[in-house]
């Protein structure tokens, strides 16, 4: 990689990077950006890193100078008013290239929220005219591609009864302006029609600029034009002061973080002054805005700022109808309440740096850098190929013509700018055919496109920070992979939600839910960029061991194709309470089976009280440290935790004559409310039999609360600091909560039987590994980091319920996957399929803290060639009706384990 670094700064066209220092760049990145340490950053999209400079230059003058509310009329007060002043004349000249003689065109509008809030606050300012007033002709257009936030404020809109249209390409829209300006009913010039799009696509960086604008203008010169900048403002200017002169967008709006990461809360709306008035019909007013209200009806209340001018009238004329703002005082009519002066200084001092380092150059600089990086990422990830032949990257695009009738006429092409620091991406699977045109004829893109929810995982497990999924632009997305909204209405149906972990639909084609994004900024250096080409040819690149690897395992067959062998049960585990640590069985102890699983196992779940969500180690590794265990014959649960007492629950009476097969597993308590005396815990553990919605896997069941005393226990443990746990912060209030007596869950396999009933497991009943598998997984460690490894990877990493071993030798590593049925005793199981591993086999199960491996190298050797899933283990079902005829059925530790190994017609009987 060394090398390659060397190669590519010795290039003619790398003068850019780094504003033509990259050794002084470095060390600046090493210094103002201490958080990046040991971190491949690649989501400045979504919020670039706070530089330390600026923070402490911003927050050292909150010490020693004080500054007030600017409404007030003290001396600090008029000397922050002074800053907040100067502060919107420099967004101007320094983010918007505005010239000083023509700041005066334009005002800066401050906003509380960002971006989202200014295009809200447009909207709620727009004096919408309905369907019959403007006579069919559109209130509202905007391109589909473009961020959730721009799309939604036709919201807004279809709630005043105004007209919306979209348009799926510029060009359409662009002809929808040319349709307007030429129709016999044009909208009054009181209200014409708002066109809103993104200078930069943020999903995958395609930039349509202020070019777009001048051509919407040209097309429509009535129309006034919203342009959503925060993606194209993070890394270059959008020159306002470059446009003709009525070509100019109306408003503009942008986030400040989306540029120096903080303050997160400060949103900029440029306001073109010429169309200040059409901002004036905002019904809310607040506090400095007015100059006076009455007390009663008729309300009425008169703008503390307001034009000298006769405003336009109001049909129909309302006590509360306000004449138009000045166009001096477009900011003080907008900013309700008091403005964020604070934060607006804090955007100074960042201003300030930002002149400093790139030598003042500001945001010039800064987009040329990305845009050299971008080049390099870019021509790395299309250099790979799946065994030097094959292409594993895709790059997506926005702003597409979709046919022939999007660019009918020369005025109707849209140009684009070259694009900005995002690059929206897909990896392909081997003997793929897809493209950034998917292929029609494709059958199952789950054999074809690396999901983007194990992409993202393995990234995180290598610290490196991208981004997928619908990146908040459902317009891209969607184009990409070709759905439609009959499609995503079938997916609300199946229960798929935005945020989710779903990678495909699950009706064929089996299309993506969702693409990649890495994103680039300010702080992004050469290093990042090879690093994550690495790690894509590290985890993704397939070579030809990979490929054999990925081969089914060949076992040699016996008569008819089948083998018998034979095996033990090694270990047998419970985990009483869901996504906590293990309980492993004594081998003297026969445990009960039933069809939902053993007896007790993942019977019980902490949920947050705040969200209603079951808590995972995914995302709380601590849970790792909670030891629930199930002590049968006093009848309860015990539950350690590091600096905690124990905990001590009832286990119901055990009706031993009661036939446990085909019943679900009891509640582990049925009154909630008994705890031990040695539990140290104010208050009384009193049963509350409130029964309420958890959200549990995506999906939404009924749960009953256990013990208010048990609540308080988990509440104190799991939000306790600590040094030796990578989560960051702790769940905030939780309860230990069950599934209602005699109710269940069903896993969705597709066998031919009925739905399969569990608890409170993610898939399936019963989950099955091997030591075979373990030990080569261990060797693969090993081999892959040239160093010996202190210990073999363990079974409890993976979860399983049932742990299997044969002699030495007479088993292959994975000879589970070939297995079809097998017997533990005098009970036989069936197996269901692979089990794919996310990223709770990133948690060491004895500390607690998050580990690279053993998920890391499963990632290389254990992807489905049919999913590009990583799969370990596999799923099970007791079928009882084979086993023995008693009434309680049971297994147990060193159990004799017959194995049937052959094709999938044959089973047991």
């Amino acid at each position: 990689m060394q090398r390659k670094r060397e190669r590519l700064l010795a290039s003619d066209d790398s003068r850019d990077y780094g504003w033509g220092d990259a050794a002084a760049f470095e060390r600046m990145r090493d210094s103002e950006y201490a958080a990046l340490k040991d971190t491949v950053y690649l989501d400045h999209a979504a919020s670039p890193p706070v530089s330390k400079t600026p923070l402490e230059s911003f927050t050292s003058s909150l010490q020693v100078t004080l500054f007030s509310n600017p409404h007030s009329a003290s001396t600090s007060s008029v000397a922050t008013s002074l800053a907040v002043g100067r502060t919107r004349t420099r967004v101007l000249t320094d983010l918007f290239g505005v010239r000083p003689e023509r700041v005066g065109e334009w005002d800066v509008v401050f906003t509380h929220g960002g971006a989202t809030q200014g295009i809200k606050m447009v909207g709620e300012a727009w004096k919408w005219r309905g369907q019959e007033d403007l006579r069919g002709r559109n209130g509202l257009e905007y391109l589909v591609e473009g961020h959730t936030s721009l799309v939604g404020l036709r919201g807004i809109a279809l709630a005043r009864s105004s007209p919306v249209l979209s348009h799926r390409t510029p060009s359409s829209l662009l002809r929808s302006a040319r349709s307007s300006r030429s129709s016999a009913f044009k909208p009054s010039a009181e209200t014409p029609t708002l066109y809103t799009y993104p200078a930069q696509c943020n999903a995958t960086g395609a930039r349509l600029g202020l070019g777009f604008c001048a051509q919407i203008k040209r097309a429509n010169p009535d129309a006034k034009v919203l342009i959503d900048a925060a993606a194209y403002l993070s890394t270059s200017v959008l020159d306002l002061g470059a446009c003709e002169e009525g070509e100019e967008p109306d408003f503009v709006i942008a986030s400040v973080y989306k540029i120096f990461g903080f303050p997160t809360s400060l949103g900029l709306l440029i306001v073109r002054r010429a169309s200040a008035h059409l901002l004036s019909h905002a019904p809310y007013f607040g506090g400095g805005t007015v100059s006076s209200l009455s007390l009663s009806s008729p309300f009425s209340h008169t703008s503390r700022y307001t034009s000298t001018l006769p405003a336009l009238p109001t049909f129909p004329p309302t006590p509360s109808s306000q004449p138009a703002p000045s166009s001096s005082s477009i900011h003080e009519s907008l900013e309700s309440g008091t403005p964020p002066f604070l934060e607006i200084l804090a955007l100074s001092h960042s201003l300030d740096w930002l002149n400093w380092i790139t030598n003042g150059r500001g945001l010039e600089a800064v987009g040329k850098h990305v845009k050299w990086l971008r080049g390099v990422l870019v021509g790395e990830l299309e250099g790979l190929r799946h065994a030097g032949v094959e292409k594993v990257f895709v790059e997506h695009r926005a702003f597409q013509e979709r046919d022939e009738r999007d660019a009918q006429v020369e005025e109707e092409t849209v140009h684009l700018e070259g694009p900005g620091p995002v690059v929206g991406f897909s990896l392909l699977l081997p003997t793929s055919s897809a493209s950034t045109a998917p292929d029609t004829d494709i059958t199952d893109y789950r054999t074809h496109v690396v999901g983007h929810v194990h992409l993202s995982r393995l990234a995180l497990l290598n610290s490196i920070a991208l981004r997928s999924g619908g990146l908040c632009n459902t317009g891209v997305w969607t184009r990409v992979w070709d759905l439609s909204d009959g499609d995503l209405a079938a997916l609300e149906a199946k229960g798929r939600k935005c945020w989710d972990e779903e990678e495909f639909a699950p009706f064929e084609p089996f299309k993506p839910l969702g693409i990649a994004r890495v994103s680039l900024g300010l702080a992004s250096t050469l290093e990042d960029i090879l690093k994550f080409v690495e790690f894509v040819k590290k985890f993704f690149v397939v070579s030809e061991q990979v490929v054999a690897l990925e081969k089914p395992l060949a076992i040699e067959a016996e008569t008819k194709g089948r083998k018998v062998q034979r095996a033990k049960l090694k270990e047998l585990m419970i985990y009483p309470i869901k996504s906590c640590a293990a309980q492993s069985l004594p081998s003297s102890t026969p445990w009960p089976l039933t069809p939902s699983g053993l007896l007790h196992d993942r019977e019980l779940m902490l949920v947050s009280t705040s969200t209603g969500r079951a808590l995972s180690q995914k995302r709380y590794s601590r849970m790792a440290l909670i030891r629930p265990a199930v002590d049968r014959e006093k009848r309860s649960l015990v539950v350690e935790a590091p600096g905690m007492e124990p905990l001590v629950l009832p286990l119901p009476v055990l009706n031993d004559d009661a036939p446990y097969c085909g019943l679900d597993t009891p509640p582990l308590s049925e009154d909630g409310h008994s705890l031990e005396a040695t539990v140290s815990l104010e208050g009384h553990g009193r049963h509350v039999e409130d029964t309420r919605s958890t959200t549990l896997c995506d999906s939404d069941v009924s749960s009953v609360r256990v013990s208010s005393l048990a609540d308080a226990w988990f509440t104190r443990f799991l939000n306790m600091p600590s040094t030796h746990s990578s989560t960051t912060s702790g769940p905030g209030p939780v309860e230990l909560r069950r599934l209602p007596p005699g109710s269940s869950r069903h896993a969705h396999f597709d066998t031919s039987g009925p739905p399969l009933p569990i608890r409170l497991s993610n898939e399936s009943p019963f989950l099955l590994v091997t030591s075979e598998s373990l030990r080569a997984l261990s060797e693969w460690i090993e081999r892959d980091s040239g160093t010996t490894q202190e210990k073999e990877v363990k079974a409890a990493a993976f979860r399983p319920n049932i742990v299997v071993e044969g002699e030495i030798g007479d088993l292959p590593p994975f000879w589970e996957d070939e297995v079809d049925d097998f017997r533990v005793g005098g009970e036989v199981f069936a197996t269901l399929g692979r089990c794919r591993r996310c990223l709770m086999v990133a948690v060491d199960q004895t500390t607690g803290q998050r580990t690279a491996e053993p998920l890391q190298t499963l990632s290389r050797y254990r992807k489905s060639p049919s999913s590009g899933r990583v799969e370990f283990g596999v799923h099970c079902m007791w079928r009882q009706e084979l086993g023995r005829r008693e009434t309680q059925r049971t297994i147990s530790v060193e159990d004799d384990v017959l194995v049937t190994v052959g094709g999938r017609s044959c089973r047991l009987s």
